[in-house]
């Protein structure tokens, strides 16, 4: 790993927790929008920032009214595997269809939330896995519009 990319895992794991911080109340629990989710469209373009996601996920978490150990290693592991999958999927889609792969990320995100909340007993798997897998899907839509309005889309980088 070079020191231009640890730099930016830093600078990714930064923003992510102080954007989902920033608005706490609608950070956490059964009903969520976390405003720092369109971060993690940029893993499509680097798979190390896999780890500067769930980094800022550990830290967001922190500050999570229901901290312990689902929110402080089961969620970071869950954004980083599912950022890799996404990863994985974007290039095996030769680079055509990034919703997919956001699909993907919000469906495990949603997935992975509502299995978690569920065993803090804060409600129904499927309408928490319903509420935070739509909840994800539109926020990761509006990322990859934000980076593709931003010229930041560069899929021939790699």
């Amino acid at each position: 790993m070079k020191t231009r990319e640890v730099v930016l895992v830093a600078v990714v794991a930064a923003l992510y927790a102080v954007l989902t911080v920033a608005i706490a109340p609608l950070s956490y629990g059964p009903v969520q929008f976390r405003a720092s989710e369109v971060l993690k469209v940029l893993v499509l373009f680097d798979p190390w920032l896999s780890l500067g996601i769930g980094i800022g996920t550990f830290f967001a978490n922190m500050a999570s009214p229901f901290v312990g150990p689902w929110e402080l290693v089961w969620m970071p592991l869950t954004d980083v595997v599912g950022a890799l999958l996404a990863w994985t999927l974007y290039r095996a889609c030769g680079r055509r269809w990034p919703w997919v792969s956001c699909l993907l990320y919000a469906v495990l995100t949603g997935l992975s939330v509502a299995t978690m909340l569920t065993m803090l007993g804060l409600g129904g798997f499927w309408l928490l896995a319903l509420s935070v897998g739509a909840s994800e899907a539109i926020v990761l839509t509006a990322g990859l519009g934000m980076f593709k309005a931003a010229g930041a889309w560069l899929p021939h980088r790699r």
